[in-house]
């Protein structure tokens, strides 16, 4: 009876030994497939890591070339910024266009201008055009930006031609004062017309006024009637001209 049980004993635990063996052999095969899904997981990560690489980098590409993904918007922003330079260079060939042929004209004109204001003009201007006549400048421009300033500031020296101006004048005719030798200048053109030429004109009709109000119609009435007077005194002491 010992013996029996013995030999079943044994048999049980070859049974156990092999089922063992072949749930073993069940686990191996387990973690070979799950190996296998693991390495086929990584390699399409990788796969999809490249592509989406590859495509980022064909993106970032066309966008500094101006293609495709937002080139549309760069092709506008550079069409716009062309356009932009070219309208200021346009603007600034004109100014300097008319800039010269203003110049010209003043230079042109300034015996018959000297001329018709000698009269209220300070006497220096007539010798600010000599000096400019001698230096040097490197265009039209710039020899008329110097003249101009230079009458400004002989004009304006005289009180009395200050206090033609309104008080915003007077405030920028202070503050181009203020400038230096270039700066003055460079705003000299615009000074000149918008406060000078101003200026002078009100000067003008202050002088003609005045004039009026002794009851003639402009300086030149006065001289001609100062003139007429002397010829009559002067007829009237030599009895030149009377009557029989």
């Amino acid at each position: 009876m010992f013996w029996f049980q013995k030999y079943f004993m044994v048999m049980d635990s070859k049974k156990d030994g092999e089922g063992g063996g072949g749930g073993g052999g069940g686990g191996g095969d387990d973690k070979s497939k799950a190996a296998a899904d693991a390495a086929k997981e990584l390699a399409d990560l990788k796969a999809s890591n490249a592509a989406l690489l590859e495509r980022f980098n064909k993106l970032e590409a066309d966008g500094k070339k101006g293609g495709s993904g937002g080139g549309g918007k760069t092709d506008d922003e550079d069409l716009n910024e062309k356009a932009r330079k070219q309208r200021e260079a346009d603007e600034k060939k004109s100014g300097d266009s008319k800039a010269l042929e203003a110049a010209l004209r003043f230079d042109m004109n300034r015996d018959a201008f000297l001329k018709s204001h000698a009269s209220i003009l300070p006497k220096e201007v007539s010798d600010i055009f000599a000096a400019a006549d001698k230096e040097t400048y490197g265009s039209p421009v710039e020899k008329d930006a110097a003249v101009k300033a230079g009458m400004v500031q002989s004009f304006f020296a005289v009180q009395a031609n200050m206090d033609l101006l309104t008080p915003g004048q007077k405030s920028q005719l202070e503050d181009y004062l203020k400038l230096t030798k270039n700066g003055k200048q460079e705003k000299a053109a615009s000074v000149y017309s918008m406060i000078f030429e101003p200026a002078l004109e009100m000067l003008k009709r202050t002088k003609k006024a005045e004039a009026l109000s002794k009851g003639h119609g402009s300086s030149t009435d006065v001289e001609q009637a100062y003139k007429a007077k002397l010829m009559n005194l002067s007829q009237q002491h030599f009895n030149v001209g009377a009557k029989k």
